[in-house]
């Protein structure tokens, strides 16, 4: 099994697996020791405090794609299987910057559609708001049905010079 699991992975492998134990009737076996604060403190664990790394720290250290767990590791000055139970505990998206880039375009489109018809502001307008370039305003538009208007057309605008 992998260890870098998307979290949407991670939901369907679970689910999958309830569902097939479900079918079985087979309860899932899950332990949890309970014990009170007095025998937490007495207790000498090995290894670092499991939560000495806030999920902050931990998301802002790994790096955007493809990273090695004992890179992570060594920039949180930690160990291997810390980091390895930091991570299932929070998991980290991973996927390339191309595909979450196109996710972020995908949820500013019904912005970039108010501005762009009732607002009338220009394409370029748009994306210069946005920090990003009308090669991907525009065909985000129009992949969601949004009619362009030619270039200046819009009566009453001022024009750029």
């Amino acid at each position: 099994m992998r260890w870098r699991t998307l979290p949407a992975e991670a939901d369907l492998l679970t689910h999958t697996a309830r569902t097939i134990l479900d079918g079985l009737g087979i309860e899932p076996v899950q332990r949890a020791l309970r014990l009170n604060a007095a025998d937490v403190r007495r207790l000498r664990l090995p290894g670092p405090d499991a939560d000495s790394i806030t999920e902050a720290r931990l998301h802002r250290t790994v790096p955007a794609g493809d990273f090695s767990i004992a890179r992570v590791a060594q920039a949180l000055n930690t160990t291997t299987a810390h980091a390895i139970h930091l991570l299932s505990q929070h998991p980290v998206d991973w996927s390339p910057p191309r595909f979450r880039h196109t996710q972020q375009t995908a949820s500013r489109i019904s912005q970039w559609r108010t501005w762009y018809e009732p607002d009338h502001r220009s394409l370029q307008d748009i994306a210069d708001h946005e920090g990003t370039s009308l090669a991907t305003v525009r065909p985000a538009l129009l992949k969601n049905d949004v009619p362009l208007r030619p270039a200046r057309s819009y009566p009453g605008r001022p024009r750029r010079r």
